[in-house]
């Protein structure tokens, strides 16, 4: 049996959240780090941290996306201002992991699975952002995303 993907036109926010929030939705306080990249379905997916060592990844998929922006030029704006310290643009004395912007995240961690060269699967974790808060320039909570459609049936 072959699975396809509806197209984008036929996702609904229900068919959505569904897929990305498939366990238990909480909140959590992470530092991510100024390192991003897009996935083949054009989510933001960002390096952080909890518990100041233990590394994941955060990914802000579907709908989401469409708020990322203040996220991403918050990280760039963080990574240029590393760069600046460190005097190096992007060269050997950057670390982009002392660079840290604290975010409150409300969403639900997902398996993934790695091959590495010798054929070995590792598995690490994803953390599906529902909703995200971050502190503006002036210290004021500024709150993205929606809460998951699929929570909202559990409970009714």
């Amino acid at each position: 049996m072959t699975h396809r993907r509806k197209p984008a036109s036929e996702i609904t926010p229900d068919y959505e959240d569904a897929g990305l929030f498939k366990n238990k939705v909480g909140q959590l306080q992470v530092e991510l780090v100024p390192q991003m990249t897009r996935n083949s379905r054009k989510d933001l997916v960002v390096r952080g941290f909890v518990n100041r060592t233990i590394e994941i990844e955060v990914a802000f998929a579907g709908r989401r996306v469409k708020e990322v922006g203040p996220l991403e030029t918050r990280l760039r704006t963080l990574r240029s201002q590393a760069a600046r310290e460190a005097g190096a643009p992007d060269g050997p004395g950057l670390d982009v992991d002392l660079a840290r912007l604290p975010v409150l995240i409300e969403g639900a961690w997902r398996p993934r699975f790695k091959r590495d060269q010798t054929g070995w699967e590792t598995r690490s974790y994803y953390l599906f952002a529902a909703r995200w808060s971050i502190l503006d320039a002036q210290g004021n909570s500024l709150s993205f995303g929606v809460p998951p459609m699929i929570l909202a049936q559990q409970n009714a």
